[in-house]
């Protein structure tokens, strides 16, 4: 049964948390080496969540008023997003300034800037870093950059949909299909880009990877375009997220659209039909998707900090600690900063000036001296821009 206009426009979907769910637990095993060589690509499912979800959410306030406030939508992003960063960065860094591990912090205090700016992602890419090559130890942050390509996403897109459903006084007809194909020019720049041995480019960057939020928007505006391919989709998700490897030819010829294709298409059938809704409004599934920002962004450092402090320790426990740590701590932020920012009254000139702050204070710890740099050469730090060897 497909959902009412209101409920397509305005209502939550609860399904779609229970993806965000199954989006974070294969990024998660692909990150502590729990049977997902693929399950990177949780993070492209995330794109395309994020894509429609966002979509929706403009169309729903563009039929509201002819001028919807750009203004109030950034700052419901910043109070959704920016507190649970501001917290993960700030620990991460009170880390720094209590162990001081050797050779990190210049690594740490550069993924800080890049994270409280948005340009992780880029950071990776322009300051030569060898994303893939540097050890686990030196990279706590490295994961952020999925979060720099949805913020600048989220920057952009919105002037964009204004334009898209409204050029001067003339209405597009279908901008589903002006969206699919700029979904697969990104598409075809990634495999353009994709060089062997330094996928940062192709990978990376928010041109090459805003394919994937393109198509969630296609099925805001065309919903139900690509439902009836949800059961091969599961498929080849599955099997793309036990086999695929990023640093291949095939991967960016053709890999990386048709996982895109498959999770639109679960999307697609899980926002807009019954498929899937059983299983994915589990109570379980729910609560994990509903602390799954949260769960994305503690995972990593707290992999590394273990990996640090316990270097003895099998995979196995590590992987078991950390995704622990990484549920309960996402609980508590959820429960005591996430949830209770994003439903307060406060206004935006209260609100963003309190964040502004506690973003400089964190910038501000970034310049307290550290010790020398570690050689790159000698498992160090990789952070010395251009003339990195």
């Amino acid at each position: 049964m497909a959902l009412t206009g209101d409920e397509t426009h305005r209502g939550r979907i609860d399904a779609i948390d229970g993806l965000r769910a199954v989006a974070v637990a294969a990024v998660m095993a692909f990150h502590c080496g729990i049977g997902l060589d693929g399950g990177f690509l949780g993070v492209d499912l995330f794109f395309v969540i994020s894509g429609f979800v966002i979509t929706r959410l403009l169309l729903a306030e563009r039929a509201r008023t002819p001028r919807p406030s750009l203004g109030s939508f950034w700052f419901r992003r910043a109070k959704r997003l920016l507190p649970a960063v501001l917290l993960v960065v700030g620990t991460v860094q009170a880390w720094m300034l209590l162990q001081d591990p050797p050779g990190l912090r210049p690594t740490v205090n550069a993924q800080t800037l890049a994270a409280l700016t948005y340009t992780s992602n880029w950071y990776a890419v322009l300051g030569h870093v060898d994303y893939w090559d540097v050890a686990q130890e030196q990279a706590p942050l490295n994961h952020l950059w999925s979060l720099a390509v949805e913020e600048q996403f989220y920057l952009v897109w919105p002037v964009l949909l204004i334009g898209l459903t409204t050029w001067g006084s003339v209405q597009i007809r279908h901008p589903h299909r002006l969206l699919l194909a700029a979904a697969a020019a990104c598409y075809l720049l990634a495999h353009l880009l994709y060089l062997p041995g330094m996928p940062e480019r192709a990978y990376l960057g928010t041109d090459s990877r805003a394919g994937a939020l393109l198509l969630g928007a296609v099925i805001a505006f065309r919903p139900g375009l690509f439902s009836r391919f949800s059961s091969p989709a599961v498929a080849v998700l599955g099997w793309l997220w036990c086999t695929a490897d990023i640093d291949s030819a095939a991967f960016y010829a053709w890999q990386l659209p048709v996982a895109g294709i498959a999770a639109v298409a679960l999307i697609d059938a899980t926002a807009h039909q019954d498929r899937f809704r059983r299983t994915l409004t589990s109570r379980p599934l729910l609560w994990l998707g509903h602390r799954s920002y949260g769960l994305y962004l503690w995972h990593w450092p707290v992999w590394v900090y273990l990996g640090v402090n316990h270097p003895e320790w099998n995979q196995g426990t590590t992987a078991s600690v950390a995704v622990s740590a990484s549920v309960l701590l996402s609980a508590a932020s959820y429960r005591l900063i996430e949830r209770p920012v994003r439903t307060s009254p406060l206004r935006p000139r209260i609100l963003l000036p309190a964040l502004a702050v506690c973003s400089v204070v964190v910038a501000i710890v970034t310049t307290i001296p550290v010790a020398a740099p570690v050689d790159a050469h000698n498992d160090g730090p990789i952070v010395t821009g251009p003339n990195a060897p």
